[in-house]
C-alpha cells in the first residue's frame, strides 16, 4: 500500500483561511469605523465620487458661515440706521419749532445748538458702525461680495448707503450738515431736508432688508443641498453595520472553519508521514 503527503490540499487550506482571515479584517475596520470604504482598495470609483461630494458639502458649509455673517453685517447697520432714523426725526421736530414765528432769535439759536448736538451723534454712529474693522454707514461699504456657493463666482453683492449728515439731504437744498435753523425760511428747507434724508435712510433700509430676505432663501436652499450632499456621500462611503455584522459573523465563523480544516490536513500530512518513516 502506498502512502502520499498531499500538499496541494494544505495549500489549498492556507490560501484559503488566508483570503477569509483578509476579508474578517477588512469587515472588522469597517465595522469599528462606520464606513465601507477605508482605503481605496475597498472602492475606488466609490471613494473618488464619495470625495467629491464630501468637498462639496464642506464648499456649502463654508458658504452658510458666509450667508450669516453678511445677515450679522446687515443686522448691525439696519439697527445702526434705526438709531439714525430716530436723530433725524429729531433734528426735523427741531425745524418744525424754528418755523414757527413765535420763535426769538436766541430760541432758535437754542435750537440750532440742539439741531448740531443730533448732527454731531448722527456722525459718530457713520463712523463708529463697523463689522470685522469695516466701516458699514460712512459710504466705503458698497460693491461687498458675498461667497455663497461652493464655485467660483456664486457670489451677491452687499451695498449699503452712507448715513453721514454729508451726504443726507436734498441735492437742491443741501445736506444735513448745512442745515440751520436760524430764521424761519432756513428752518422751513430744513424740514425739507430732514424729509429727503429720511427716505434716503429709508430706502437704505428697505435694500438691507431686500438683502436679508435674499441671503435667507440662500441660507436654507445651501442647508437643503448641503444636507442632501452629505447624505449621498455616507450612502456611498458608510457601511450598513446590520448587514455587515452579518457578514462579519459569517466571516468569524468560516474563518474558525479553515483553520480547523487546515489544522486537519497537517494532522493527516503528519501521519502519513510517520507511516513512511515506518515503511
Amino acid at each position: 500500500m502506498s502512502l502520499t503527503i498531499n500538499s496541494n490540499n494544505s495549500s489549498s487550506a492556507i490560501n484559503q483561511l488566508g483570503h477569509t482571515q483578509k476579508n474578517f479584517a477588512s469587515s472588522l475596520e469597517k465595522i469599528a469605523s462606520g464606513r465601507r470604504i477605508n482605503k481605496a482598495s475597498d472602492d475606488a470609483a466609490g471613494m473618488a465620487i464619495a470625495d467629491i461630494l464630501l468637498s462639496q458639502a464642506r464648499g456649502m458649509g463654508q458658504s452658510l458661515r458666509n450667508a450669516n455673517d453678511a445677515i450679522s453685517i446687515a443686522q448691525v447697520a439696519d439697527s445702526a440706521l434705526s438709531q439714525s432714523t430716530d436723530l433725524v426725526q429729531s433734528i426735523r421736530v427741531k425745524a418744525l419749532q424754528a418755523a414757527n414765528a413765535s420763535q426769538s432769535a436766541e430760541s432758535r439759536q437754542a435750537l440750532q445748538s440742539d439741531i448740531n448736538s443730533s448732527l454731531a451723534q448722527l456722525d459718530k454712529i457713520a463712523q463708529n458702525t463697523t463689522y470685522n474693522g469695516q466701516q458699514l454707514l460712512s459710504g466705503t461699504f458698497s460693491g461687498k461680495e458675498v461667497q455663497i456657493g461652493a464655485n467660483s463666482g456664486e457670489t451677491i453683492k452687499l451695498s449699503i448707503a452712507s448715513a453721514t449728515p454729508g451726504n443726507l439731504g436734498s441735492p437742491a437744498l443741501g445736506n444735513l450738515s448745512e442745515v440751520n435753523v436760524l430764521s424761519q425760511e432756513s428752518a422751513q428747507d430744513a424740514i425739507k431736508i430732514a424729509d429727503a434724508a429720511l427716505e434716503q435712510i429709508d430706502a437704505a433700509r428697505s435694500e438691507i432688508g431686500s438683502t436679508q430676505n435674499q441671503l435667507a432663501s440662500t441660507i436654507n436652499n445651501l442647508a437643503a443641498t448641503s444636507t442632501n450632499l452629505l447624505s449621498a456621500a455616507s450612502s456611498i462611503s458608510d457601511v450598513d453595520l446590520a448587514e455587515e455584522s452579518i457578514d462579519f459573523n459569517s466571516l468569524k465563523v468560516l474563518t474558525e472553519v479553515n483553520a480547523f480544516a487546515l489544522a486537519q490536513t497537517g494532522k493527516i500530512n503528519k501521519q502519513n508521514i510517520l507511516s513512511l518513516l515506518q515503511g
